[in-house]
This record gives structure tokens, C-alpha cells and sequence, in this order.
């Protein structure tokens, strides 16, 4: 694990970028916590939008289970809502390493823990979008 203190620093040192400056940023799976986000805040790092994707706990299991990868191209399949048409592809597909779904159950636990106080620093500029629906849609 990274210290947060570290985090910040490293998240900072790359905004600070041309790159970020002209064309923005976005953060994906970060802050986790209210200290992370405290840390953020406290470095100079306020998001003018904060988007959550929500969706209940089982769909999020489901589609996690349901991921496959082509490790020829790195494209990410589901075996539910996005199959390749392409027999050669289906054949090479894996199962990636991800979280198994008692992991996949504890990080969620965790952040039912964690992200009610994050949310509450970011209220005023929080999004939330209902992830359970087709991905054209969301």
C-alpha cells in the first residue's frame, strides 16, 4: 500500500502538468477515504465534478465475474453484455487476475464504509449516475 501522504504528492506532481492544466484531469478510484480526500483538498487538489457510478452490489459482483480480456489487444470483454463477434478472439479470451468475489465483497463493504464521508466533502460538486443500465445509456 501507498501512503496517502505519498498519493497526494504524486497526484499533485502530475497535475501540475501543461497537459492537465489545458485539457483537465480525471481520477479514477481516488480518493477512497476522507483522510485521501482531506490529503487532496489540503494539496491544492479540489475537482470542480465529482462522478459516482452506482449500482447495487450484486450487478457490480456479477459484471466483475463476467470480464474477460484479450491479451493480444488488452480490449475487455463481458461474457454477458459485450461478447466479440469474432470466433478468434472468443478463443483467445481469459479470465483476468481481478478480485475473486469474497474480495470483490470486502472492497465493497469497505467502501460502503469509507464513502459516505467522502461524499459528503464533494456534495456540492457530486454526480451520481445509475451504472445498472445498458453502458450507451450511462
Amino acid at each position: 500500500e501507498i501512503p496517502n501522504a505519498l498519493w497526494a504528492n504524486l497526484i499533485q506532481e502530475r497535475l501540475s502538468n501543461v497537459d492537465c492544466m489545458k485539457q483537465g484531469w480525471i481520477l479514477e478510484g481516488f480518493p477512497e477515504n476522507q483522510e485521501q480526500a482531506w490529503m487532496l483538498q489540503s494539496s491544492g487538489i479540489i475537482p470542480r465534478h465529482v462522478v459516482v457510478l452506482y449500482a447495487p452490489d450484486t450487478v457490480l459482483i456479477e459484471r466483475n465475474s463476467g470480464k474477460r480480456l484479450d491479451p493480444f489487444t488488452e480490449e475487455v470483454y463481458h461474457t454477458t453484455f459485450d461478447w466479440p463477434s469474432d470466433p478468434l478472439v472468443q478463443q483467445r479470451l481469459v479470465k483476468p487476475e481481478d478480485l475473486s468475489e469474497q474480495e470483490m465483497s470486502k472492497k465493497l463493504l469497505e467502501y460502503h464504509r469509507n464513502f459516505p464521508e467522502v461524499f459528503q466533502i464533494y456534495q456540492k460538486v457530486l454526480k451520481s449516475i445509475n451504472a445498472d443500465q445498458p453502458s450507451m445509456d450511462v
